[in-house]
């Protein structure tokens, strides 16, 4: 028989990555917990974890395990969910793992509705930057992140996809000037979010039909967060290149003025990722997942705004 309980410890075990933690999950002694594993070890006759003192991680036989059966953990958590949900509203906590940004802006409107609706979710949320990995398999039920999905074990879906968009403030144009063509930028403070992105390498790029044109551009700022890229624009500090949905809002009361609108931008997407089959989903995720796309409004530039 299949020691499927000490693989669900192994998973644990590997997941807070301590004997200590997996015991306390599973209301045990650490030292029953490293028995457990030793002898999970023997039957299959492989090493799965190597030990130090300071350290503890699987060893390939171990990741192999872990991604299979963590997997499994999961879809067994799951059938319990459906199976108790079957004859009740949703209910139980749901763990998102979200941009910073697009949670503020898009996402909080969202959750304000749907706790108001299903009183009986809890929420957990973690913030994260636009390139935060994944949580572990396990730590998340919805996560949101930008760019396609890279870990095949989970789903995805398209939220929305946005492009930039170049603008200013009124005092800032009024101090430096307007530029008029693409050309002109060298000669601004010309500022975005760097995602790692070195000052001297920073380009701006646009399209004109099928022409595409790269613009060294130069700042003496330099943040990883757009949302502060679009407060210092506000502030008359540089001219900046930012997710349309994120400065739509001063766009369209005035506050920012948009540029170079003849040319279009890259695009960037948002995707909904969440590590449970679509057919295995929770009561409470399936109407979550559901609501965020029948309630999802995302900002977007007032046509009478788009111009110069």
């Amino acid at each position: 028989m299949l020691p499927v309980n000490d693989m669900m410890l192994f998973v644990d075990v590997v997941k807070y990555k301590s004997f200590t933690a997996a015991a306390e999950k599973n209301e045990k002694t650490a030292a029953a917990v490293s028995k457990r594993i030793s002898q999970l070890e023997a039957s299959l006759g492989v090493e799965l974890l190597k030990r130090t003192t300071r350290n503890l991680a699987p060893t390939e036989a171990g990741e192999i395990l872990y991604r299979q059966c963590a997997n499994i953990q999961l879809e067994l958590g799951s059938v319990c969910d459906q199976v108790i949900d079957v004859h009740n509203n949703p209910k139980g906590k749901i763990k998102i793992s979200a941009l910073q940004n697009f949670s503020n802006l898009v996402l909080s409107d969202i959750l304000e509705k749907f706790l108001a609706k299903y009183s009986d979710v809890e929420l957990e949320i973690t913030l994260d930057g636009a390139l935060g990995p994944l949580p572990p398999i396990g730590e998340y039920d919805v996560a949101f992140r930008c760019g396609r999905l890279e870990d095949s074990s989970a789903i995805s879906r398209l939220v929305f996809t946005h492009d930039y968009t170049v603008c200013a403030s009124q005092s800032y144009l009024q101090r430096n000037g307007t530029p008029k063509t693409l050309n002109e930028l060298t000669k601004h403070n010309c500022l975005d979010c760097h995602h790692g992105i070195q000052p001297k390498e920073r380009v701006w790029t646009f399209f004109d039909g099928d022409e595409a044109y790269n613009i060294p551009v130069k700042t003496n700022v330099f943040t990883n967060n757009a949302l502060f890229v679009k407060h210092l624009a506000l502030s008359g500090v540089a001219l900046i290149y930012a997710p349309t949905f994120i400065v739509a809002d001063a766009i369209n009361a005035g506050l920012l003025v948009p540029l170079l609108s003849q040319y279009k931008t890259i695009t960037n997407s948002i995707y909904l990722i969440h590590p449970h089959t679509n057919k295995n989903l929770p009561k409470r995720i399936r109407c979550f997942i559901d609501f965020v796309f029948e309630n999802l409004s995302v900002p977007s530039i007032q046509r009478d705004q788009q111009g110069r």
